[in-house]
C-alpha cells in the first residue's frame, strides 16, 4: 500500500497536505477518549480520558519532515502513548515551514512546556520522525534555558541528523516502504531556511545531550532512519543519559501510523508509554523523598 502512493517528488506540498488529511485517523473515539483545543499559546488538542486521578501530560510532537502532518495526522498514537503512560495527552500544532522556519517549531514546543510546568504539571515528551528530533531539539532548549526538563522522553523513528550522512539513508532505502514518501533535502531546505544542518538545534545528534531524561529511542531495523536512531541512543549513552533503543524487525519508518491494524504498532506504542509510567512513579517517588 505504501509504495503505490505517489512519491514525494511527484507532488506539491498541498497536494501531500491534503492526502495526509483525508486518511487521518478517528481510531480514538471507540477508546473513550475526548478531545478538546486549546491554545497554551500555541494551538493544542487535549487528549483526555475520564477518570485519571493525577497530573501526568504526554506532549506529543508529529512528525511530517516540519513540512506536512497535524494534529489530526497524529492524534491516534499520540492518544495510545497517553493512555498507556496512564495520563492525558497533549498534541501540539506547532507551525509548519516553509512559512515558518527553524527554530519556530522548537520555540512553540518549549512554551506548551514551560506553561505546563508553571501549572505544575509533569509531562513527558514523545515524538516520532522529525517529531522525534523536536523532542530532542525541545529538551536541549529547555536545559540549556534552565526551565524544567521533562520527567522521561519518547523518540520514536527520530530524525536528528539534517545533515544527511546517515548510510542507511542508501543501504535501506530499497526495504523502506516509506522512503518515496520523504523528500528530505528539501524538508532541510524548506525548515532551515539557510542555517546550517549541524547546528545542534537542528540536528540534535550532534549536540551535548548530557543532562537529559531518561529517553526511550525505537526504530525499526528496516528504515532509513535507522542509522539515525542507533547513534542518538549511543551519543546519549556516552553523555550519561539513561537511553533504551528498541529495534522492532522488520518495521518500517514510524509503523505506529497504523495502530489497531498492525500488532507491532500496537505493541510499540504500549511499550513507549509504560517506559513514561515507569519513570513518572519513579520521579514521583523521589520528589517525595526529597
Amino acid at each position: 500500500m505504501l509504495r503505490a502512493l505517489p512519491a514525494a517528488r511527484d507532488q506539491t506540498l498541498e497536494q501531500k497536505r491534503a492526502d495526509i488529511e483525508a486518511v487521518a485517523s478517528h481510531g480514538l473515539d471507540a477508546l473513550g477518549v475526548e478531545r478538546h483545543r486549546q491554545e497554551l499559546p500555541v494551538a493544542a488538542e487535549w487528549l483526555l480520558v475520564p477518570g485519571r486521578e493525577h497530573d501526568m501530560v504526554t506532549v506529543y510532537l508529529h512528525g511530517g519532515g516540519f513540512v506536512v502532518c497535524s494534529v489530526a495526522s497524529h492524534r491516534d498514537r499520540a492518544g495510545r502513548i497517553a493512555l498507556a503512560a496512564g495520563g492525558d495527552g497533549l498534541i501540539v500544532e506547532y507551525d509548519l515551514a516553509p512559512d515558518h522556519p527553524f527554530p519556530h517549531a522548537i520555540d512553540q514546543a518549549v512554551a506548551v512546556c514551560r506553561t505546563l510546568a508553571d501549572e505544575g504539571r509533569p509531562f513527558a515528551l514523545a515524538g516520532d520522525s522529525a517529531g522525534g528530533g523536536l523532542v530532542m531539539s525541545t529538551m536541549l532548549a529547555l536545559r540549556d534555558a534552565g526551565a524544567t526538563l521533562p520527567v522521561a522522553a519518547v523518540a520514536i523513528s527520530p530524525w536528528v541528523d539534517l545533515t544527511l550522512s546517515a548510510e542507511s539513508l542508501t543501504t535501506r532505502r530499497a526495504i523502506d516502504p516509506f522512503a518515496h514518501l520523504d523528500d528530505l533535502p528539501a524538508c532541510v531546505d524548506a525548515y532551515l531556511a539557510g542555517v546550517d544542518p549541524s547546528d545542534p538545534y537542528a540536528s540534535p545528534l550532534f549536540a551535548d545531550l548530557r543532562g537529559l531524561p531518561p529517553l526511550l529511542v525505537q526504530v525499526g531495523s528496516d528504515e532509513t532512519l535507522y542509522d539515525d536512531a542507533e547513534r542518538l541512543a549511543r551519543r546519549a549513552a556516552e553523555a550519561g543519559v539513561s537511553v533504551e533503543l528498541e529495534e522492532w524487525v522488520g518495521m518500517f519508518h514510524t509503523w505506529q501510523a497504523y495502530a489497531g491494524e498492525l500488532e507491532a504498532a500496537d505493541e510499540s506504542l504500549a511499550h513507549a508509554g509504560r517506559f513514561l509510567r515507569r519513570h513518572v512513579a519513579t520521579d514521583s517517588v523521589e520528589n517525595a523523598r526529597s
